[in-house]
């Protein structure tokens, strides 16, 4: 497969040493800070967080794996570092590279985050975008793997949307209030 998108991050990727590093660090590495940022993002919200929001995220992880599994099977799609016999510059796997699991995280995480609080919307766009591009850039996905990743988070994010919630979980924290005078 002729994937010139992915072809041109790999050939700037691989243009010095410092591109490298910054493609392996937004492939491999930025997850871990998105993941990260997400759990100050809770806390910093916690008392804001309620059972319909925790039953939302479950329904659109469950969705989007689901998707996942089962899609893995009908499209395959040989990674580009196999596909065009060259080293990728980070570990990547030999697998079926449909669809990338890195980019499905970092998709779930900004509709996670924009229920939260939209504010730190921008911040998980851009997180996304550049683990996207790392993933491309070290040779580990084509296009396809990724823009799947980010159709397969939208559709979890779209049913878990839709999906009927009792109304008494929406006002209710998942943190209990504080009892006065115990």
């Amino acid at each position: 497969m002729t994937d010139p998108f992915q072809h041109a991050l790999h050939s700037t990727a691989t243009q010095s040493p410092v591109l490298a590093a910054l493609a392996v660090f937004c492939a491999n590495n930025l997850l871990f800070v998105l993941v990260a940022l997400m759990v100050l993002l809770g806390l910093l919200n916690l008392r804001r967080l309620t059972w319909t929001l925790v039953a939302r995220v479950a329904v659109s992880l469950a969705v989007a794996t689901l998707l996942t599994l089962l899609l893995n099977r009908v499209v395959t799609d040989v990674r580009p570092f196999i596909a065009e016999h060259y080293l990728p510059l980070a570990h990547a796997s030999n697998d079926n590279g449909f669809p990338s699991d890195h980019s499905l995280i970092a998709a779930l995480l900004v509709f996670w985050s924009a229920w939260i609080d939209r504010r730190w919307l921008g911040v998980f766009v851009v997180g996304m975008l550049a683990v996207m591009a790392g993933r491309l850039g070290i040779g580990a996905h084509h296009t396809l793997d990724v823009m799947g990743s980010l159709v397969f988070a939208a559709v979890g994010a779209v049913v878990a949307m839709a999906v009927p919630l009792p109304a008494a979980w929406n006002g209710r924290s998942i943190v209990p209030a504080r009892r006065q005078g115990v």
